[in-house]
């Protein structure tokens, strides 16, 4: 199985020296249209204030300048 191949699954084998390779499965996918992406909505107005109000406090100096609430 190999991203070459999508739905194809192949067995090797060797005798005497002579490889041989057999389709064990073979699907072919009809459907190659992909989801639409979903974002995700970020925070709301409510929890930036209470990171802003509460957590932010918590950090070091350095970290509050960096936090983007």
């Amino acid at each position: 199985m190999s991203s070459a191949d999508p739905g194809v699954v192949m067995a090797k084998t060797c005798s005497d020296g002579e490889e041989a390779f057999s389709c064990l499965l073979c699907f072919l996918f009809t459907n190659t249209v992909r989801p639409v992406q979903l974002l995700a909505p970020g925070l709301s107005a409510a929890r930036r204030d209470y990171l802003r109000d509460n957590v932010r406090t918590l950090l070091s100096a350095r970290a509050q300048e960096r936090f983007a609430c």
